[in-house]
């Protein structure tokens, strides 16, 4: 069902409502803000969903993938390319906050 903008004649107050055609035309809304008179505001954009759209969409995707790909096979945020130079100094507190000891 489509979503239709309603303007106040009066303070040019915005209004969605998700409405029929038929039922858009023939409501008549009170403004929230100034008590006026709302009136349906003519459709600026329309978006059509089809086969275009999804191969558009499809491209992007495989353009994102492309972006972020990494040489060790990840999608994410890994430390395959870290080499540490030194150990984290916060490890002992990771591990304490884990429920982790070293009393093994």
């Amino acid at each position: 069902m489509p979503i239709y903008t309603f303007r106040c004649d009066d303070c040019d107050a915005g209004r969605e409502v998700m409405a029929g055609y038929r039922e858009a035309e023939a409501l008549k809304l009170m403004c929230f803000a100034c008590g006026g008179t709302m009136r349906r505001a003519p459709v600026m954009t329309l978006n059509v969903i089809g086969p275009a759209i999804q191969a558009r969409k499809a491209e992007k995707a495989n353009e994102e993938k492309a972006y972020f790909a990494k040489a060790c096979g990840h999608k994410y945020a890994c430390r395959c390319g870290v080499k540490l130079t030194r150990q984290n100094p916060f490890k002992q507190d990771i591990r304490a906050a884990h429920g982790f000891t070293d009393d093994a």
